[in-house]
């Protein structure tokens, strides 16, 4: 839909897989490139000699343009095979990961799921592409942060509800990730700063 050539898109995405599948270095590392190449677009060329273009995996401009997923108990292989609850896809590229507890069981043991799954003995390249991790419940709503944040430091959700809602989860799912505020948090909101 950006008008580029098939062989433009072809070495964007091949691009993208390439740095997302780096194997070599930390999480953050390549998290951290991943994002650039989200947030900045990929510039590619169609041959030798080509002027290189700029290929947006996201359009940040209009993101109803972009198309959004939702899959359920997504099976992924890493060292060992785990099942996130939910992910969220832009464009075929997951960005965000939620874990699911009964009201029953902490928001704590969501986020500790989400930690566990972002170790090298478990799906960590996984998480190469995701942008935000969030654990929830219908009773305390939903917690979120990026790759790596430590359980203190996932935040809630504070807006005021417009509308009625039949959990505190739905409340928070709705305002948080609905199109244009997820891009807007991802865009505008995402930092790197030594390591953390």
């Amino acid at each position: 839909e950006q008008h580029h050539s098939p062989a433009v898109v072809t070495k964007a995405i091949h691009h993208l897989s390439r740095v997302a599948g780096d194997q070599a270095r930390s999480l953050y590392e390549v998290n951290q490139d991943v994002y650039g190449l989200l947030r900045y677009g990929i510039n590619v060329s169609e041959g030798v000699g080509s002027q290189k273009e700029t290929a947006w995996p996201i359009d940040w401009v209009n993101p109803q343009k972009n198309h959004f997923g939702i899959a359920e108990e997504v099976t992924v292989q890493g060292t060992n095979r785990k099942r996130p609850d939910l992910v969220l896809y832009v464009n075929g590229i997951a960005l965000g990961v939620i874990e699911l507890k009964r009201s029953t069981i902490s928001l704590g043991e969501g986020i500790r799921q989400n930690l566990s799954n972002q170790r090298p003995d478990t799906i960590e390249r996984y998480f190469t592409t995701m942008q935000l991790v969030m654990a929830g419940n219908d009773t305390a709503g939903l917690r979120y942060g990026t790759i790596l944040t430590p359980e203190k430091y996932y935040l809630q959700w504070k807006e005021e509800a417009r509308g009625e809602y039949h959990t505190e989860l739905d409340k928070h799912l709705v305002q948080l990730c609905n199109k244009e505020r997820f891009l807007e948090l991802i865009h505008d909101f995402i930092l790197f700063d030594g390591g953390t």
